[in-house]
């Protein structure tokens, strides 16, 4: 399946994920949850296309609350502007368009909470988050959020090449199609980071005393 295939996909489950080859062990008390681009605009975009879009929003809700319980900090990440993936800015709505531009209320940034404005796909692009994550020592990133094939790819490339550790969240990002969803995961595994799910990672986050655990 190709970008842009108009064919409904489901989330991929934990029997179809890749295997691990990071040994690394997921442990609240080093990681932050990055949010990427989930804004009702793009969320629009998408369930045209026929994404999971319903499951996508519901999984990064449970990864958000998830992290406020546990006391896990949560970063958002939107482009500027127009900036994002081509296809999708230019049917995503004109960049003034306010309820376009609104989070998807299942993941609207809580007090405390940081939004950062990526200047390109990868949430680390002329943004503070680098920084951000150390000065909070923070050295494990769990990504969820649009576009598995462009910002959850790049983000995670990125963290790994600053030393720190993506984990991605298979059932809590999305794109056009199962192909870009599943390259992405592939990619990531074989390359740069871990994949996992939401059961997993809020499983560990739900813990009352934090304590590494495989993922």
């Amino acid at each position: 399946m190709t970008p842009g295939s108009i064919f409904p996909y489901v989330m991929p489950t934990p029997a179809m994920l890749p295997d691990d080859t990071t040994g690394w062990t997921l442990d609240p008390e080093r990681a932050a949850l990055v949010v990427l681009n989930l804004q009702r605009r793009f969320v629009r975009v998408l369930a045209e296309e026929g994404a999971p879009v319903t499951e996508l929003l519901a999984n990064a809700g449970r990864l958000v609350d998830a992290a406020h319980a546990a006391g896990v900090p949560v970063i958002h990440s939107v482009p500027a502007g127009e900036r994002g993936p081509a296809t999708y800015v230019r049917r995503s709505g004109a960049p003034d368009d306010q309820d376009g531009e609104a989070f998807a209320e299942q993941v609207e940034p809580r007090t405390g909470d940081a939004v950062l404005t990526a200047r390109k796909h990868s949430a680390f692009a002329r943004t503070r988050l680098e920084g951000r994550l150390r000065d909070l020592r923070r050295d494990q990133v769990v990504i969820a959020g649009l576009f598995a094939r462009v910002g959850v790819l790049m983000t995670a490339a990125d963290a790994w090449v600053q030393d720190l550790e993506p984990f991605v969240v298979a059932d809590a990002v999305a794109d056009a199609s199962a192909g870009s969803h599943g390259f992405a995961l592939e990619w990531v595994a074989d390359t740069c980071g871990a994949v996992t799910s939401t059961d997993r990672v809020v499983t560990l986050f739900g813990l009352v005393a934090p304590a590494a655990e495989a993922v």
